[in-house]
């Protein structure tokens, strides 16, 4: 049963599946954002293939029109995929890619239709945010531990309080308004969130990986703080170009500090 604030999410979706598509904008519109978050996932899948030797079975939690999965299948050799999503009408996008060894089901990640221990790698990309409940949040993740194997590793791309705030007082020192959450997502907060599932999943130290930057939690630090901070700034007032080859030259930049909301974290299944 869908709740008011579950229409509300569906009715943006809608919304967001008529006006873009297919096009890897559709959730969203910085182009530089979008690359960056399909690198971390690519990545870590390649990084997990190697360790486990043997084709995967992936999880894209809210998979939306299925351009990340399209990516994915690209790259994955004889990984199985299996794509969820809550909005019909981008799962009927998804549909039209005709991805092969790739299942698209509408589901609820609160409730997931799938067996215990089923999968060996899910990723959200900004998908959690979309609950607006911090409780029911929390059940998601816990059935996203539920669904993976023992060991399994869940790569966690969504937003936090933490990076927002410290963005939107860069933002005030050069006299710009904050940024506010859209009306339709509930970031995480940091601490309360670890917290709530230190008996699921522990985080793993990024520094594992070594030194790729790709694969750094504030891979869009640098990025968010010059986009939004810096390059608003010059401009007294103008209005920011979006995809421009100002911020193309920006999305070079190595990660540094605490400045994006959005966030990527892996999380193991203890």
């Amino acid at each position: 049963m869908t709740t008011s604030k579950d229409e509300v999410i569906l009715a943006h979706y809608r919304e967001i599946a008529q006006t873009f598509g297919a096009s890897p904008r559709s959730t969203m519109e910085d182009d530089f954002v979008r690359e960056k978050e399909v690198e971390w996932i690519l990545t870590y899948r390649d990084l997990l293939s190697r360790r486990h030797e043997r084709p995967l079975h992936i999880l894209d939690i809210g998979c939306g029109n299925g351009y990340t999965l399209e990516k994915i299948c690209a790259n994955a050799n004889s990984d199985r995929l299996t794509g969820l999503d809550f909005s019909e009408e981008l799962l009927d996008i998804a549909r039209a890619r005709d991805l092969p060894d790739c299942t698209l089901v509408r589901g609820d990640v609160r409730q997931l239709q799938f067996d215990d221990e089923a999968f060996d790698y899910a990723y959200t990309e900004r998908c959690l945010i979309n609950i607006m409940e911090p409780q029911e949040q929390i059940a998601a993740i816990r059935e996203i531990a539920r669904v993976l194997k023992s060991g399994g590793d869940y790569l966690m791309i969504e937003c936090f309080t933490d990076g927002l705030a410290n963005n939107n007082k860069a933002r005030a020192d050069c006299g710009l308004p904050p940024i506010p959450e859209a009306h339709h997502n509930k970031y995480f907060d940091k601490d309360s969130l670890f917290n709530a599932i230190r008996n699921i999943f522990h985080v793993v130290d990024v520094r594992e990986f070594g030194d790729d930057v790709a694969l750094r939690s504030n891979f869009l630090s640098s990025y968010y703080f010059t986009a939004r901070v810096l390059y608003p700034s010059l401009l007294h007032g103008v209005e920011v170009v979006r995809n421009s080859e100002v911020a193309k030259f920006f999305s070079f930049l190595p990660p540094m500090g605490n400045y994006s909301q959005i966030q990527a974290f892996v999380l193991r299944k203890v």
